[in-house]
């Protein structure tokens, strides 16, 4: 799964309780992903997915795998 890819799931899933904060976190990794830092920008979005869907759904576990800690 690539940054595109990564980016795109987090927009997909954007909404629940902490929508702010998930609309934040993906804003921060589009403007990441724009500048070339690529691996920042993948935790941003994963950032997103957490708030948006939880660190316990499937989603977002599929996601980490991806993103560099």
């Amino acid at each position: 799964m690539n940054t595109t890819q990564i980016l795109a799931e987090a927009r997909r899933h954007l909404g629940g309780a902490m929508e702010s904060s998930a609309r934040l976190a993906l804003s921060d990794a589009v403007k990441l992903e724009a500048v070339g830092e690529l691996r920042h920008a993948r935790k941003r979005a994963l950032d997103s997915l957490s708030y948006s869907v939880g660190v316990l759904s499937p989603v977002y576990k599929r996601v980490a795998k991806y993103v560099e800690n």
